[in-house]
C-alpha cells in the first residue's frame, strides 16, 4: 500500500514494488503484520519533512526472515521476529551509549527513511530485530514495539516508583491502554484520562485505579484529589496538545511530564514560571530500544502483560483503517495482516 502524495485516507493505494534487496549486514523479512499507529496518520497527511515520496508506510512491523546477508550470524531464514521503529547505524554516539532510538546515521524509520510494514517485505538488521517466540502471534508482535514499548520506555524515563500517583492521557488509544497494564505491573497507581465513558471498563480491566472522563481537558483538579492534594509524580503525555495545560497543572512539585505523542501538531504553551518554582521537568520520550523490547517480549511471553487488539484487517484496507482510527472510538491497536500467496 502506496503513497504518492499526501492526503486524506484515500491516498494510501496498491502498488507493486520492487523487493528490497538486503546489504550484507542486514536482512529480509516477509511482513506478516503491520500495527496502525497516529504517527501512521500524521505522516500520510504531510507532518514528516523526511517522508519522501513515494512511501511504505507502517513501522510496527513482525514478520518472517527470509534472506540473510553475508555478515548477519543471529538470524536465519524462517526465524519469526519482532521489529524496532528505527534502523539505527550502531556507531554513533546515542548508539555507542544505548539509546538507538535516537539514532539519525542509520537507514532510518520504517515508513519514512526507510520502506514500510504496509509493503510485503521489509529490510531489517541485528541492531533493530528480536526474536519473536511462537507463543506470540504475528498481529500481537507486530504491536510489541510501539503500542507497548512506547509505553513502557517513557514510564522508565518518569522514573517512577512503586505507590506513585502517574496519569496516562490519550488512555484507551493503542499506546495508552498498554501504558496502563505496564504502569500496574510496576505496583503505580494509575489515573486514566479518556473522552468517552463507554471506555471505563476496558480501562478499568487494564489495571486504571481512577478513569477521568473529560471533554474540556480540565482534570488536574480531580487528579490532585485523587493524590490527596499532593499532585502526580508523573504523566505520560500521548494526547499532547489537547491536554498538555492540564497535564502540567496535575504535577506535584518535582514532578515529570513525559511527552509522548500529540495527536495535534502545533505548539504548546509554557509558563516558565510553573517549571522553575515546582521544579517540573518537561521530558521527551520516542520509542523503546532494542533491550526494552526484550524485555516487553518476555512479560507478553510468561503472561503478564495481554496487549489489546482492537480490530485485525487485511492489508489491502489501510485506507479504512486509516479512517478507523480517525475516529477514535477503537480501544487498542488496529492491525493490519499480509496475505502470501
Amino acid at each position: 500500500m502506496l503513497i504518492r502524495e499526501f492526503g486524506a485516507p484515500g491516498v494510501l493505494r496498491p502498488e507493486r514494488v520492487a523487493v528490497p534487496e538486503p546489504r550484507a549486514n542486514q536482512f529480509l523479512v516477509r511482513v506478516a503484520a503491520c500495527g496502525v499507529c497516529g504517527h501512521d496518520l500524521l505522516n500520510r497527511a504531510g507532518h514528516f519533512g523526511g517522508t519522501h515520496l513515494p512511501a511504505v508506510l507502517g513501522h510496527e512491523i513482525a514478520g518472517t526472515v527470509e534472506r540473510v546477508g553475508a555478515l548477519v550470524t543471529r538470524y536465519r531464514p524462517g526465524d519469526r521476529v519482532a521489529l524496532l521503529q528505527r534502523m539505527p547505524c550502531g556507531l554513533c554516539r546515542s548508539c555507542r551509549e544505548g539509546r538507538e532510538n535516537l539514532c539519525r546515521s542509520g537507514d532510518g524509520f520504517y515508513g519514512e527513511g526507510t520502506s514500510g510494514g504496509y509493503g510485503q517485505y521489509v529490510l531489517a538488521s541485528e541492531r533493530n530485530a528480536v526474536p519473536l517466540p511462537s507463543e506470540i502471534p504475528f498481529d500481537v508482535g507486530a504491536v510489541l514495539s510501539c503500542a507497548v514499548g512506547t509505553g513502557f520506555h517513557a514510564l522508565l524515563r518518569a522514573r517512577v516508583h512503586a505507590g506513585d500517583v502517574v496519569v496516562v492521557t490519550g488512555a484507551s488509544g493503542g499506546v495508552g491502554i498498554n501504558t496502563v497494564q505496564i504502569a500496574r505491573l510496576m505496583g503505580l497507581h494509575t489515573v486514566a484520562i479518556t473522552t468517552s465513558e463507554a471506555k471505563t471498563p476496558e480501562l478499568r480491566h487494564a489495571g486504571a485505579d481512577q478513569v477521568i472522563v473529560t471533554t474540556e481537558a480540565g482534570f488536574h483538579e480531580e487528579v490532585r484529589r485523587a493524590s490527596g492534594g499532593e499532585g502526580a509524580a508523573a504523566v505520560i503525555e500521548i494526547s499532547g496538545t489537547p491536554t498538555f495545560a492540564s497535564s502540567l497543572r496535575c504535577l506535584r512539585p518535582g514532578g515529570r511530564l513525559v511527552v509522548v505523542g500529540n495527536v495535534a501538531p502545533g505548539n504548546v504553551a509554557l509558563n516558565p514560571a510553573v517549571a522553575i518554582l515546582k521544579e517540573i521537568e518537561v521530558v521527551g520520550s520516542a520509542h523503546a530500544v532494542v533491550s526494552e523490547l526484550i524485555q516487553v517480549v518476555d512479560l507478553v511471553q510468561r503472561g503478564r502483560l495481554s496487549p489489546l487488539i482492537a480490530a485485525r484487517m487485511p492489508v489491502t484496507e489501510a485506507a479504512a483503517a486509516h479512517a478507523l482510527l480517525e475516529t477514535r472510538a477503537t480501544r487498542g491497536r488496529i492491525v493490519l495482516t499480509q496475505a502470501h500467496g
